[in-house]
């Protein structure tokens, strides 16, 4: 959790008061009307994120004849038949059902003409009827399909340059077992996440891959749809990262991919994947979550936090910029958020926000495959490995501390990352994440960070005799003036402009003191932290 995340659960409520209302709410049904939400099924069906025709339907649990069972074939066959008696009294084909959920919540996602959504919504037995929506990724997805191996679409923009000479493809492991750059080409863990299960939604993977060791099952929750190159290399990747024999944290990790992308990436997809999760998930287990963009779906919330409250950590991504706080499910308590950066600790993506719990390596990671999976070099998924690192640590800690709830191992990500490492980070949790297992060298949080609008860095360089010159990079700060006020020891000495990001300033004498420096937005309080130069 962020630190704002964590001082705001322990300041308002007590462990034992949390607990008494979870087992309060984990027992009633579904309820989306405290604080009441907006009937979703009257959003515009023209909006660009809303699947066509598409619905999630949430029934009363008391008002149908239900018992959950331990099982989660019969928990499936018992909410099918309730889904198909629901359709048949208004005549719609049960065809149309394209999936049931009895664990996170009792309901079915459903294909609807518009006169066959007005008679369902009005059934006594539905709650709510939810236009089913688009996540992140769907269009990237329904480009892919060329014939062979290697990501098909559009390639992303590189936001960063190829490593420097000697750097090697497993670079990001190397740095996440070191506190500090330079790079030393070693890497060694603790443990290896022996016992524990990670449990990634989304694409599918190759379960017969050396490089999974016969670690790695498929769960094909599509109903057999063929699976499209581009879903292949964007599973196999991710689980490398996260669990491969010689290019993932976690080499002992057990891995089982629910496999839920048939054709288009929607939330309905996701909410079957968390459903089987919750009847099936082994302990101790995580889960990794693909960012899902700015959908507005209460359930997905409510399914994650059940998911949490289970003992599930839950590991998401940031995306390509933008603030987190405005994307699901980075914006949520209950997940851990895992931003990116670059080969020298420096913010990747461009993503930013108090959403971000922590930083990992995040560009040309596993990029063009690896000899035993080779992909297209411009397919990158460096920005979701970077959550598949975090979550391959945290696979680590699960194998000594089993019964660790999923906070605790929020907690213990945290407090063992590297603190104030990350570069211009745009985010109050500028740390990176350590795969030593040991609190040991990871320094102080700056008491004063939440006070800086933006990041300064300073230093100097001697040119000749008495002649320095210093060079000034600052993180990106909007300004109406386009302009930043310098200060110099506490005076202003000038303005530099704000969008450039880069200064350099010449300075010639004998025996110069060391001088301080902080920048500021013109007519705010807007400034940046104070750094030292020393000659």
């Amino acid at each position: 959790m962020s630190v704002f995340k964590q001082i705001q659960i322990q300041k308002t409520l007590p462990f034992c008061v949390m607990l008494v209302l979870f087992i309060v709410f984990s027992c009633q049904e579904l309820n989306l009307e405290e604080p009441k939400p907006e009937d979703l099924s009257k959003l515009d069906q023209s909006m660009s994120n809303v699947v066509p025709g598409r619905y999630i339907v949430t029934l009363h649990s008391d008002e149908i004849n239900f018992r959950k069972s331990d099982k989660y074939e019969d928990v499936q066959l018992e909410m099918r038949k309730i889904s198909h008696d629901i359709l048949i009294k208004y005549s719609i084909d049960s065809d149309k059902i394209k999936a049931v959920y009895g664990n996170a919540f009792e309901g079915f996602s459903v294909q609807l003409e518009p006169f066959e959504f007005q008679l369902i919504k009005q059934d006594p037995v539905v709650e709510f009827v939810i236009p089913d929506q688009y996540v992140v990724g769907h269009s990237i997805l329904k480009k892919g399909g060329n014939s062979g191996k290697g990501g098909g679409g559009n390639p992303e923009p590189e936001p960063d340059p190829e490593p420097e000479l000697g750097i090697q493809p497993q670079w990001y492991l190397d740095r996440l077992d070191q506190r500090l750059l330079p790079l030393d080409g070693k890497f060694s863990t603790p443990t290896t996440g022996n016992g524990v299960t990670a449990y990634m939604i989304g694409a599918p993977i190759l379960e017969n891959l050396n490089e999974f060791n016969g670690r790695a099952i498929n769960i094909d929750l599509t109903g057999d749809v063929p699976n499209e190159p581009l879903l292949l290399d964007w599973g196999v990747l991710n689980a490398a990262a996260l669990g491969g024999e010689n290019y993932g944290v976690a080499k002992g990790v057990k891995i089982v991919s629910l496999d839920v992308w048939d054709g288009e990436s929607t939330v309905s997809s996701y909410l079957r994947a968390m459903d089987w999760i919750l009847a099936n998930g082994q302990k101790p287990g995580l889960v990794f979550l693909p960012l899902m963009g700015q959908t507005d779906i209460e359930l997905v919330e409510f399914t994650i936090n059940q998911l949490f409250h289970e003992g599930f950590p839950i590991f998401t991504h940031t995306f390509f910029g933008g603030n987190t706080c405005n994307q699901v499910p980075t914006k949520f308590d209950n997940v851990f958020s895992v931003g990116s950066t670059n080969f020298v600790d420096g913010l990747a993506w461009d993503s930013y926000g108090s959403c971000i719990n922590l930083f990992a390596p995040g560009v040309s990671v596993l990029r063009g495959g690896f000899p035993e999976y080779q992909t297209n070099e411009l397919f990158d998924l460096s920005y979701e490995n970077a959550a598949c690192l975090a979550a391959g640590v945290a696979a680590l800690y699960l194998e000594t501390n089993p019964t660790a709830s999923a906070q605790q191992v929020y907690d213990f990500l945290f407090e063992t990352s590297t603190k104030n490492v990350v570069r211009f980070s745009k985010s109050i949790n500028n740390h990176l994440l350590y795969s030593g297992l040991t609190p040991l060298g990871a320094g102080e949080i700056d008491p004063n960070r939440p006070n800086y609008a933006f990041d300064l860095e300073a230093k100097s360089q001697r040119r000749n005799g008495n002649n320095y010159t210093i060079f000034f990079e600052w993180s990106q700060i909007e300004s109406e003036t386009n302009r930043l006020n310098v200060f110099e020891d506490g005076e202003g000495i000038g303005s530099v402009v704000a969008d450039q990001g880069l200064w350099i300033s010449d300075v010639t004498g004998r025996n110069l003191p060391p001088r301080t420096y902080k920048f500021c937005v013109p007519r705010t309080n807007l400034c940046s932290n104070e750094v030292t130069v020393t000659f």
